[in-house]
């Protein structure tokens, strides 16, 4: 994934409605069994095991704290999927599949992850205003990365959920990482990992984040 590629890309998409339209889903339904059929009908048996395996997290974390639940999400999506590049699981430069995707299909990459956990988070409650999907540059890598941030108070020093490491860390830790920019479902952000950043303006004005939100709308999962 290339810098070109992860920078503000501007197409005259009609936006998203707005909040007062997403739908709103029970924890014990959102992966509900017909997902799982899905999954195997589009994929095969071992994709349905996986989808069942989200399932029974976001029930069995449902009740748990809040630092946990950052654990074990970022330690589920860690876990099951499998990193493959975009060219190489999906024939495409760039392509941000919604958790469902990732998980049935057995692959993603950087921002699948990020995505997935992003998701999961927000239907266990954690306020979207403490999550951030946050552009870095991997200095060691020397490449393009993707973190999801999680922010205990608006101006502490995010904590930072990887795929490339188990650890979750504070931002300030994580010295191997130069933020870009963040966005969540409700702005975006030039991105200073210390504080909350510059405000940019409307996220639905990338139109990857557009196309995902309209894929997890059809699956009747955005939030």
């Amino acid at each position: 994934m290339s810098l070109t590629h992860l920078w503000l890309r501007w197409p005259a998409l009609m936006l998203l409605a707005s909040a007062s339209l997403f739908l709103s889903a029970d924890k014990e339904q959102w992966v509900p069994d017909s997902l799982s059929q899905k999954a195997r009908r589009d994929y095969d048996d071992r994709a349905a095991d996986r989808i069942d395996a989200w399932r029974d997290m976001m029930h069995r974390t449902a009740n748990e704290s809040e630092q946990e639940k950052l654990a074990e999400v970022n330690r589920f999506f860690n876990k099951y999927i499998r990193f493959q590049s975009d060219e190489q699981h999906w024939g495409k430069v760039d392509y941000w599949a919604s958790p469902y995707e990732s998980l049935a299909s057995d692959g993603g990459d950087c921002e699948d992850y990020v995505i997935a956990k992003y998701y999961s988070l927000r239907q266990l409650g954690v306020d979207t205003q403490k999550l951030r999907i946050t552009y870095v540059k991997a200095i060691r890598l020397n490449q393009a990365h993707m973190v999801l941030t999680y922010f205990p108070q608006p101006d502490s020093i995010p904590l930072v959920l990887d795929n490339l490491t188990r650890a979750i860390r504070p931002a300030d830790e994580r010295t191997d990482l130069d933020p870009v920019y963040s966005f969540n479902g409700e702005g975006m952000w030039l991105e200073k990992m210390k504080g909350q950043g510059i405000l940019l303006g409307n996220p639905n004005k990338l139109d990857l984040w557009t196309d995902l939100r309209i894929r997890m709308h059809e699956l009747g999962m955005d939030l």
